[in-house]
């Protein structure tokens, strides 16, 4: 398996399906290390509902780069995202997992207030 440079969540998603540059740097960023942007399945499919405009091509773009991978919901992670969803909802939650499976892996999100319940305060939390 190729080595996690940064999750994103479903707002890091959403945020470059608008244009935000910040997205794509971390992307090229980790890509530049040989490393890829992980991108939760649940993430991903919450930042399809909720895209506007234009932002379905740019999702499409990042889901096929060569340095991003969609991670799957397992089984495994099941007791704990839902326990962690009652919180932070469930694609929030399964970012959350993601990165805590990757020691010290940055997360971007704008959910830091929330995710700092779950992962611990020094966790490496990208804002967007």
């Amino acid at each position: 398996m190729p080595v996690v440079g940064v999750v994103l969540d479903t707002a890091a998603l959403l945020a470059y399906a608008n244009g935000d540059e910040r997205v794509g740097e971390q992307v090229a960023m980790v890509a530049d290390y040989g490393r890829v942007a992980l991108i939760p399945a649940t993430c991903l499919a919450s930042a399809y509902r909720d895209v506007v405009n234009d932002g379905w091509n740019l999702l499409d773009l990042l889901v096929n780069h060569e340095h991003t991978l969609v991670s799957p919901l397992e089984g495994d992670d099941c007791p704990v995202l839902g326990g962690w969803a009652r919180t932070l909802g469930l694609d929030t939650a399964h970012a959350a997992i993601e990165a805590a499976a990757h020691p010290v892996v940055p997360l971007m999100t704008s959910q830091r207030d929330l995710l700092s319940q779950f992962l611990p305060k020094e966790w490496p939390i990208i804002g967007v």
